[in-house]
Formats: structure tokens, C-alpha cells, sequence
């Protein structure tokens, strides 16, 4: 069995899975992440406790794991599941290979335009107060991926057709992150920050993303 690499670290970070027909009582989800520790060389383990999620557009669970490989290589994640209130945001499937082979579990997950937008929408109501700035390295990661014209559509939803969001155009978006990304002491936390997972210049990150809103 291959260690775990710089890859699947990416991968596997911080995964967003949205149950659709499974219940998510505390018993299910330890059920669930003690089907996953199943491989003889990876071993899957609940770590902590679960924990309520109520977000404004989003109620679930969070259980954080940690997995680990023969060699010795550890990866502390967390996994939150949960119901969405916006069912026509289309899903994509992930699919665990596991069961020796003989069963799988078929998951729903935030697409990678979701995650994007739902992260934009966050730090734009913030601004420059914002602290979550694992968002910016995630987002900046998300942008050579995310299907633009799929992107366009989750901002309108999040964003545009959100009552209480003040942005209305990507006009308004764009000045709004201007501000904030030119904002000294945002730009001194973000640089002092440990969530820079992808040891990227973080001056050259928000420079890269601007330019990538502006685009839009």
C-alpha cells in the first residue's frame, strides 16, 4: 500500500459531504467511519466528539478522523455531514472503494463551485475582520479547478439571490475584496497564519484570486 503523499493530504483535508438518505444520528456516523477502517494497511479512526452544526444555510454533524498508513504517516481531518437547504445546487458523487471489493459507500458531496462560492460569501461578509484564512489557500487551490460557468451560478445563488448579502453584481464583489485584500493588518494575519497548507506566497495568493474574480 502506497504512504500517504502531499496529494492525498490535499484531497483529503477538509471534506464537505452532504448526506442526502442516511441518517446522521451519532450512533449512524460512528457506524459509518468504523465501516471505513476496513483496509489492512490504512486504519480510519473517530477521534474527539461529534459535534453540532447550524449554519444559516446548512444543519448536520462534524466528526473529525484520524487516518493513518503502515509507514507511520498521519492525517488529522474531519469529515461534516449534514442537509442543505439549496437541493438545486447539483451534487457530485464520491465514492469510497472499500469492503474488500464487495461494497462501496456512494456519498454526495459539495461540488468544488459550492465550496468556492460558499467560501467567497464568507469572506465577503467579514472583510477584513474575517479570520478564516484557510479559506483564501482553499479558494486560491479551487480556482484552477472550478468549472466557470458552474461558478457563476452557485455565486448567483449564494450570493446575489441571498437577501442579506449587500453584493448584488460581481462589480460589487470585486470592490468589496479589493478592500479587503489591500487591507495591511488582513494581509499581516493572513501571512501569519498556520493554514497555509500550500506554502504559497500569501501576497501572490490574494493576487492570483483577485485577478481570478475579476475575470468573472
Amino acid at each position: 500500500m502506497r504512504s500517504i503523499t502531499r496529494d492525498s493530504r490535499r484531497a483529503t483535508q477538509d471534506m464537505d459531504i452532504d448526506f442526502i438518505r442516511y441518517s446522521i444520528s451519532d450512533d449512524s456516523i460512528r457506524a459509518f467511519i468504523m465501516a471505513l477502517d476496513c483496509l489492512p494497511d490504512i486504519q480510519i479512526v473517530q477521534t474527539g466528539t461529534i459535534t453540532e452544526l447550524k449554519q444559516q444555510d446548512y444543519h448536520g454533524k462534524r466528526v473529525h478522523i484520524r487516518i493513518s498508513d503502515r509507514t507511520g504517516d498521519v492525517i488529522e481531518s474531519k469529515i461534516d455531514l449534514g442537509v442543505h437547504k439549496h437541493l438545486q445546487i447539483e451534487q457530485e458523487e464520491y465514492c469510497f472503494d472499500i469492503g474488500c471489493y464487495d461494497n462501496g459507500a456512494n456519498l454526495l458531496i459539495n461540488t468544488k463551485e459550492q465550496m468556492f462560492a460558499e467560501k467567497l460569501r464568507s469572506l465577503l461578509k467579514f472583510g477584513p475582520n474575517s479570520t478564516r484564512y484557510k479559506d483564501i489557500f482553499d479558494m486560491y487551490y479551487l480556482s484552477e479547478y472550478v468549472d466557470v460557468s458552474k461558478l457563476k451560478e452557485c455565486i448567483h445563488e449564494f450570493i446575489f439571490a441571498d437577501p442579506g448579502m449587500r453584493e448584488n453584481s460581481m462589480e460589487d464583489v470585486n470592490k468589496r475584496i479589493k478592500r479587503t485584500f489591500e487591507n495591511e493588518s488582513y494581509v499581516k494575519n493572513l501571512t501569519a497564519s498556520r493554514h497555509n497548507w500550500l506554502d504559497e506566497n500569501p501576497r501572490d495568493v490574494l493576487s492570483t484570486l483577485r485577478s481570478f474574480l475579476q475575470k468573472l
